[in-house]
């Protein structure tokens, strides 16, 4: 478990290909003595821009405490730490079985087979994974254990259909939204299907006219910082408003104390006067590749364009035979570009990265 009852010096958690660069963040961050923090590095990370996070204890701990409330979870629960512990959804895990002292099975490997069978001889009663496990899980036609009360889904978008695909295997999902600035959830739901979900307690949220994202919060993280040819440290006060609401790069849904994730404000693109989101157009491709058996073998993409300011990409691999057919699942909506590519390359929770 983790130490989080007595003081600390600061603490970083990498990925291993990131570990020789902790030494000269942990320097360039030392002025701001970052006691009680752990410092995490974003997933849009590469080598060479490193991005990150300094959260302090009070913020993570003050988020755990809300999850673990909203899934009403008590000492008897058992964790299963299907993601990386140097990613918030990892930590955040840690810290809501050390509130409680709830036993944790961590899980070194993703090996779907002995992962469910583990889940079942361990009594596993919550987990988090990100979408491309459960498409795991449905591909394998694997059911879900018996004493699993939730399969938290979060880290990238969750299709429809492949909601449905696993839910019908009897997978309890739970949709949840995070982010790292909050330390993880913002809101969850806390039963299966529903889409709209309940911001958490330590939350305060509001929207823009452009139905951006704006989030008050006790988790809210103390700095981020930005390493290309120089290091770059913006407090998070310098990224919110004046009444202290912090301006997110995310479009969603209000309705009272719910949202509805409508993906990112820079994934849209307008079409004949309408804004279309890539959250929109990604259900549609995602449930015509699981459909056609091709599922992550062709993704969809918003990218810029110096003519037309915006343009859709469809990425997808040598063995999708007809690409072009997938665009009869997007109409009206017209695809730009067919780019075939050798692999389609993915972030260590399974995101498409940008610039492929």
């Amino acid at each position: 478990m983790l130490d989080l009852d007595s003081k600390s010096n600061i603490r970083i958690l990498t990925s291993p290909r990131f570990e020789d660069q902790q030494k000269s963040i942990l320097k360039n961050l030392e002025p701001k003595n970052l006691t009680d923090h752990f410092i995490l590095l974003s997933s849009g990370t590469t080598s060479s821009e490193l991005k990150g996070f300094a959260l302090s204890h009070h913020a993570l701990i003050t988020n755990a405490e809300a999850v673990n409330s909203h899934f009403a979870l008590t000492p008897n629960d058992v964790w299963g730490l299907s993601l990386p512990s140097y990613h918030v959804g990892g930590l955040s895990v840690l810290i809501r079985a050390h509130l409680l002292q709830n036993r944790v099975v961590e899980f070194q490997d993703w090996e779907p087979l002995s992962w469910v069978h583990t889940l079942e001889t361990e009594k596993v009663t919550i987990t988090t994974v990100v979408p491309t496990q459960v498409y795991d899980l449905v591909k394998m036609n694997l059911t879900a254990p018996s004493h699993l009360r939730y399969l938290i889904v979060g880290g990238d978008f969750l299709s429809d259909a492949l909601e449905e695909k696993a839910v019908a295997l009897g997978w309890p999902v739970i949709r949840t939204f995070g982010m790292t600035e909050v330390c993880s959830q913002l809101a969850s739901a806390k039963t299966t299907g529903p889409k709209n979900l309940d911001v958490l307690s330590p939350h305060h949220v509001k929207t823009d006219n452009n139905q951006r994202l704006l989030v008050k919060s006790e988790c809210l993280f103390t700095l981020k910082f930005i390493q290309t040819d120089r290091f770059k440290i913006i407090e998070a006060a310098e990224l919110c408003d004046k009444d202290g609401y912090f301006l997110s790069h995310d479009r969603v849904e209000l309705h009272g104390n719910t949202v509805t994730p409508l993906g990112r404000l820079d994934d849209m693109i307008k079409i004949s006067g309408r804004l279309i989101s890539l959250l929109e157009m990604k259900n549609l491709i995602e449930r015509a590749t699981l459909e056609q058996g091709i599922f992550q073998k062709a993704e969809i993409a918003i990218e810029e364009d110096e003519r037309k300011g915006k343009k859709i990409v469809l990425y997808h691999l040598p063995e999708v035979n007809s690409p072009q057919l997938l665009e009869k699942y997007l109409l009206p909506i017209k695809i730009d570009e067919f780019r075939e590519v050798t692999s389609l390359q993915r972030t260590d929770l399974g995101k498409l990265k940008k610039n492929q």
